[in-house]
C-alpha cells in the first residue's frame, strides 16, 4: 500500500499523457455490436479491432494441433555501484562509480512504486520478461509477463515495431506484474515529483529484450497439451490472512489461483514447456524502504514451482485493485514464526505459502487436460478511447512527467469539463478450450469482476467498517450478472489478466467513487478513497468494464447479458 503523503503529485499508476497529439484510431472492421439503446450510461459502443479466427486474414484452417513455446530474457537493471562518501544513499556529483554500461556517466535506476527518490542500490534477485506463445491453425497469441510496475500501451506498440513480421504474431499481450521493486518504466517515480524517472537506456533495452523473448517463444513452439485447474488460496473457513488482504472497504478478495501447464507431447515422456499462474496480490511485501531490485514474492513462487518440475513459470496478476495485497497479512514460516512487517522475510513466506496452493492445483485429480480440438484457441480484441478526468494527470501532462500519446480533445483549448483528453487503451478476450480470459488494462477492483457485495469474499476480514467515514453503501452497488458470470467455459477456469495491454490506474466502482470536495484528485476524502486519486476518473467503470462486458458478449443473441 502506498504512503498517503506521496499522493498529491505522484499520479501513481497513471498512464499519463505526456505529449498531446493524435494517437492511432481503432479499427472499424466491425460495426458496433450493441445498439446505443442497450448500453449503460457512458459506455462506449464496441468496435472489435481483430478476431482470430474470424478475420479474413485469420482463417480457421489447419490440423487443430495446439502448439506452445516459451522464451525469456533477464531484464534486471545494470546497477552501477558507487562510493557513497556522504552516506545519503544517493549518488552525488564527484562520487566514484562503476560505469557498468561504459557510457561515461552515472546511470540512476529509480524504483517504481511507493514514493519518489528511491534509488536502486543493488539486486536481491533477477527480474524477467517471460513469454508464452500459443498457436493453433492460423491463430498466434503471445503473452509476456514483465516484472515491472506497469507498461503503457505505447510500450506494446514500440515492441511490435521490433518484431519480425514473419513471426506472424496476431495478438501480443504485454503484462506488468505490478511489482513495486524494479526500475521505473512509467515515469512517475524519479528523484522528485517533477522529474520523469525512466532511464531511457533501460527502457530501450527492455523493449529489445521483450522482443527477443517473444521471438524465442514463437520459434520454439512444440505440439502441446495443457492441464488447467484452480484452487482457493485460503485456509479453513475461508481464512486468507496468511496470504492476501484488502485494505479498502468493502473487503472483496478473489482468492482463486489458476494454473495452466503446457507440456511438449512430441517428447517422450512429455516434457513441461511452461506453467502460467494467475492470482491477485500486489507484489509489494518487501516494503517502501527497500533499495534492492526484486520481483518480491513472485520470485519465490516461481522458484518453488520450477524446483517441483513445473517448467518455467509465467506469473500474471489478476484483479488486484483496492489494495489487494500484503496489507494486514501475517505469513508464517515452517517453524510457525510470524512476519507481520514488510520485509524480505514476509515476501518470501507469502511466496512459499502461495506456491503450496499452486502445486495443489497442478496435482489435483480433477484438473482438466485438453489438446487438439478440445484446446480450441481464439481471441477478439478492441482498442477504445478512455477519457481522462483526473486533474492530477492533467497537471502531470503539462510537466511531461508521464509521456504517452493522447487523443480526442481540442488541443487549442484548455482542458476543462467540456474538453477532457482521452487515450486509446485495449482489452482482449481469449478462449482456450474450457478456459476463458478477459484482460483489463489496470488495477481492476475485484468486485467488478466477481461481485461479492454481500460479504461472501471477505473471508475472516471485516467486510465493512461502518465506523469509518464515507463507508460504502453496497445497496447502490452494481447488480449481477458480473463479468465472471458472463464468460464462457468452466466457471472455475474464468480469469482476468490485470495490467495487460496498458496501465491506466485503478478501475473503481462508480457507486463508491468519492473525491475530495476542495481538491479533487490532489487530495483524498476521509475513509477508504485513495484509489480515486490514482484513477482516470469515474468513467473508468463504464468505459473499461463496459467494454470488457461487450467484448465477452460479442456475437451473442442477448448482447446485454441481462
Amino acid at each position: 500500500m502506498l504512503p498517503r503523503q506521496t499522493l498529491l503529485l505522484l499520479g501513481l499508476f497513471a498512464f499519463l499523457l505526456g505529449c498531446p497529439g493524435p494517437s492511432e484510431p481503432p479499427s472499424d472492421n466491425d460495426p458496433p455490436d450493441m445498439a446505443s439503446g442497450l448500453l449503460d450510461p457512458d459506455e462506449i459502443p464496441l468496435k472489435v479491432s481483430a478476431r482470430c479466427p474470424g478475420d479474413p486474414d485469420c482463417q480457421d484452417v489447419g490440423d487443430q494441433t495446439l502448439y506452445a513455446g516459451y522464451g525469456e530474457r533477464d531484464i534486471t537493471p545494470e546497477i552501477e555501484p558507487f562510493d557513497d562518501q556522504n552516506k545519503n544513499n544517493k549518488w552525488d556529483e564527484g562520487e566514484p562509480f562503476t560505469d557498468t554500461n561504459k557510457n561515461g556517466k552515472f546511470d540512476a535506476y529509480w524504483i517504481a512504486g511507493y514514493g519518489n527518490d528511491r534509488l536502486a542500490l543493488g539486486v536481491h534477485d533477477p527480474t524477467w520478461a517471460r513469454a508464452i506463445a500459443l498457436k493453433q491453425n492460423q491463430t498466434l497469441v503471445v503473452i509476456v509477463s514483465v516484472d515491472t510496475l506497469g507498461l503503457f500501451r505505447d510500450e506494446t506498440l514500440a515492441v511490435q515495431k521490433l518484431l519480425d513480421p514473419r513471426l506472424g504474431v496476431d495478438l501480443l499481450i504485454l503484462h506488468g506484474t505490478h511489482v513495486h521493486q524494479n526500475a521505473d518504466l512509467v515515469g512517475g517515480w524519479g528523484p522528485d515529483m517533477f522529474t520523469n524517472g525512466i532511464n531511457r537506456y533501460y527502457q530501450q533495452r527492455v523493449r529489445r529484450l521483450i522482443a527477443e523473448a517473444v521471438a524465442d517463444a514463437v520459434q520454439q513452439i512444440r505440439p502441446a497439451r495443457v492441464t488447467m485447474n484452480s484452487v482457493l488460496v485460503q485456509d479453513a473457513n475461508g481464512d486468507m490472512r496468511r496470504y492476501v488482504g484488502d485494505t479498502r472497504d468493502p473487503v472483496v478478495i478473489n482468492p482463486r489461483l489458476h494454473t495452466l501447464q503446457f507440456v511438449d507431447i512430441s517428447n517422450t515422456p512429455p516434457k513441461p514447456i511452461a506453467t502460467l499462474v494467475n492470482w491477485a496480490h500486489h507484489p509489494e511485501g518487501v516494503g517502501s524502504s527497500n533499495q534492492l531490485i526484486t520481483s518480491d514474492f513472485v520470485h519465490v513462487l516461481r522458484t518453488d514451482l520450477e524446483a517441483a518440475g513445473s517448467g518455467k513459470v509465467v506469473y500474471v496478476s489478476g484483479a488486484l485493485g483496492g489494495q489487494i495485497g500484503p496489507g494486514g497479512v501475517v505469513p508464517i514460516d515452517e517453524k510457525g514464526t510470524e512476519y507481520p512487517k514488510n520485509s524480505f522475510e514476509k515476501s518470501e513466506w507469502i511466496g512459499h505459502g502461495v506456491a503450496r496452493f499452486a502445486k495443489t492445483s497442478m496435482a489435483a485429480p480433477d484438473a482438466v487436460t485438453v489438446e487438439g480440438k478440445a484446446a480450441k484457441l481464439s481471441f477478439r480484441t478492441t482498442v477504445f478511447p478512455l477519457q481522462v478526468q483526473n486533474r492530477l494527470y492533467h497537471f502531470a501532462l503539462q510537466l511531461k512527467v508521464y509521456q504517452r500519446e493522447v487523443c480526442c480533445y481540442d488541443t487549442t483549448r484548455s482542458i476543462d469539463d467540456g474538453n477532457f483528453p482521452s487515450v486509446y487503451s485495449q482489452v482482449s478476450y481469449l478462449q482456450l478450450g474450457p478456459a476463458s480470459i478477459i484482460t483489463n488494462p489496470g488495477e481492476l477492483l475485484p468486485e467488478l469482476f466477481i461481485g461479492g457485495y454481500q460479504g461472501e469474499y471477505a473471508g475472516k476480514y471485516t467486510f465493512i467498517d461502518t465506523k469509518k467515514p464515507n463507508s460504502p453503501d453496497v445497496s447502490l452497488a452494481p447488480k449481477p450478472p458480473y463479468l465472471i458470470d458472463l464468460m464462457d467455459g468452466d466457471p472455475k477456469l474464468r480469469m482476468t489478466f490485470g495490467l495487460s495491454h496498458d496501465f491506466v490506474g485503478y478501475i473503481v466502482p462508480r457507486y463508491n467513487f468519492l473525491l475530495d470536495d476542495k481538491r479533487p484528485y490532489f487530495s483524498e476524502p476521509p475513509g477508504d478513497h485513495y484509489e480515486e486519486t490514482n484513477s482516470v476518473g469515474p468513467l473508468a467503470e463504464p468505459q473499461v468494464v463496459g467494454t470488457m462486458r461487450q467484448l465477452v458478449l460479442f456475437g451473442r443473441s442477448n448482447p446485454t447479458g441481462k
